[in-house]
């Protein structure tokens, strides 16, 4: 028996004190919902919340963010809607005024005035849209750039483009030129044989064309004419002559055939007096096919369809990265700083006439060679392209560098519909007029390719309000929800097992209590003792 130290009640008092403190804990979390309302509470569990609480205070900015951003691009959406309108307008008006026949010149002149308010309001609308204080459709919200450099064109950048990284740009370093798939007949058509007929089938793009020299009278009374001349022995009228002009004439009857047929073809003689056969555009994929009944015109048996070859799209680098030809265009590859940008490379191997001499050195003949790529592009670069980024950036996500980009256009009058070829020499929709018939036909023209600029815009925005911000911002909802609810899981109390644990913690506060008290009561037995002792 011991009085200096009584460790029963020292024990006692332990676990009465550690029941305390749980049932403190129990309180603290009671009261404030949490499960870990300190870095004690549990040290992997509060870097794992604080990580998550982070990526939750993103993921709520990012949802507003994405609400202002739809903001803006359904206000951008409303302008375009109504430039459209008015476009259409401006269509009705020079569709009113090519009718020369039955406008007289101040109707006309009406129209052509409403034209210029329309113009004009078109422009302050350029220049007066605005989100905030951002004005949207000045040019100032969009990628510019500019090729420097003899046969490039720049076409157009887009908001993934990132800005030139020197002054003078991206370079551009052509490989390959374009070509244009073609057909160069084996041999001339002779006077007999124009004279006697021929038939021709031409296919393209699934566009079939027939023509018969025997069945377009007009051609043929042509033909009969020129013939006269040659038979009649007139000395103007050679056999060289007459086979050159009867040629022209076949190929001029066939290239309006293929005209009216919608067959994209270009129909010539060329130098030696062959027919050649070309397709307007460039690149592999165009093709056509050509048969005849003249045996041995084209290298194959007559009836058969020869098909055309030698089409080639163009090839080359910007910036040093690889880039994708399509036609004449060549197109930065995705993935890379260059991506989205388009420039146009309108240079074509030439060809030229060079004399055929045999050993003697005596001149035979003559052949067309045709200049080869060294020739044309064998320098290191042929050109630079300078972008300019100005595209809207917004910040969809919650962390770093999770944004999307939008390339607004330029309605101002004077950028719309630029590089459309008419016969007026306008150069953009600010130039157009209806006061002669010339203008007003031109004008359709330029206005439908304005009207289909903003289609395209339109198409575009909607799609990245549709596709890049609406969904984003379901998907970020969702995100915060999921995340929301593991962080809870974490760092919330489940109130229920709190509450049982703190109703047991009390019960041992009690009988703790209790027990300290017992416990201190050991040591009065000594004095019991100590009185027995001196009796």
């Amino acid at each position: 028996m011991r009085v200096n130290h009584n460790t029963a009640s020292m024990s006692s008092l332990r676990h009465l004190n550690n029941t305390i403190d749980n049932s403190n804990k129990n309180l603290k979390r009671l009261s404030s919902g949490l499960r870990i309302n300190s870095a004690a509470d549990g040290p992997a569990d509060i870097m794992i919340s604080e990580q998550m609480r982070t990526q939750i205070s993103g993921l709520n900015q990012a949802v507003k963010n994405s609400e202002t951003s739809i903001s803006m691009v359904q206000t951008a959406e409303g302008v375009l809607s109504e430039v459209s309108s008015m476009l259409l307008s401006m269509r009705q008006l020079a569709l009113h005024a090519a009718n020369d026949g039955s406008a007289d010149s101040k109707i006309i002149q009406a129209d052509q005035m409403e034209v210029e308010n329309i113009l004009a309001t078109l422009d302050r609308i350029a220049a007066n849209s605005q989100f905030g204080s951002r004005v949207l459709f000045d040019g100032s919200n969009e990628v510019n750039g500019v090729a420097i450099g003899e046969g490039l064109t720049f076409f157009g950048a887009s908001a993934h483009t990132q800005q030139s990284p020197t002054k003078l740009g991206y370079a551009i370093d052509i490989e390959q030129v374009a070509m244009r798939s073609e057909i160069i007949a084996e041999r001339g058509m002779s006077l007999e044989e124009i004279e006697n007929g021929v038939s021709f089938v031409l296919k393209e793009n699934n566009r079939v064309m027939k023509m018969d020299t025997n069945q377009e009278k007009n051609l043929k009374e042509n033909i009969q004419q020129v013939l006269s001349n040659f038979h009649r022995k007139s000395p103007t009228a050679t056999r060289e002559k007459t086979e050159a002009q009867l040629q022209d004439l076949v190929a001029n009857a066939l290239q309006m055939k293929a005209e009216e047929n919608g067959l994209d073809v270009e129909i010539t003689i060329n130098e030696l007096g062959m027919l050649t056969v070309r397709h307007k555009h460039y690149g592999s994929i165009p093709s056509f096919g050509i048969s005849t009944d003249l045996k041995g015109l084209f290298g194959v048996e007559s009836g058969n369809m020869k098909l055309s070859e030698g089409g080639q799209d163009v090839s080359g680098k910007i910036g040093g990265e690889f880039a994708l030809g399509d036609g004449q265009f060549l197109h930065g590859s995705k993935g890379t700083p260059t991506e989205g940008i388009i420039v146009q490379f309108d240079k074509e191997l030439g060809r030229q006439l060079v004399p055929v001499k045999d050993k003697q050195g005596n001149v035979i003949g003559q052949k067309i060679v045709q200049q080869t790529n060294k020739e044309l592009v064998g320098r290191d670069v042929e050109g630079y392209v300078h972008i300019t980024q100005n595209s809207v950036v917004y910040q969809v996500g919650p962390n770093h560098k999770q944004t999307v980009a939008f390339s607004f256009g330029d309605m101002r009058s004077g950028q719309m519909a630029r590089g459309v070829t008419n016969n007026s020499q306008f150069r953009s929709l600010a130039d157009i007029d209806l006061t002669n018939q010339t203008g007003a036909q031109d004008s359709i023209k330029l206005i439908d390719d304005a009207i289909m600029e903003i289609g395209v815009l339109r198409g575009n925005l909607g799609s990245f309000q549709k596709n890049s911000l609406e969904s984003n911002l379901r998907n970020l909802r969702i995100s915060s929800e999921n995340l929301t609810n593991a962080e809870s899981v974490i760092r919330d109390s489940d109130m229920a097992a709190e509450m049982s644990d703190f109703t047991k913690n009390q019960i041992l506060i009690a009988s703790g209590t209790a027990m300290s008290a017992q416990a201190n009561q050991i040591p009065k037995s000594v004095l019991e003792l100590i009185g027995s002792a001196t009796q």
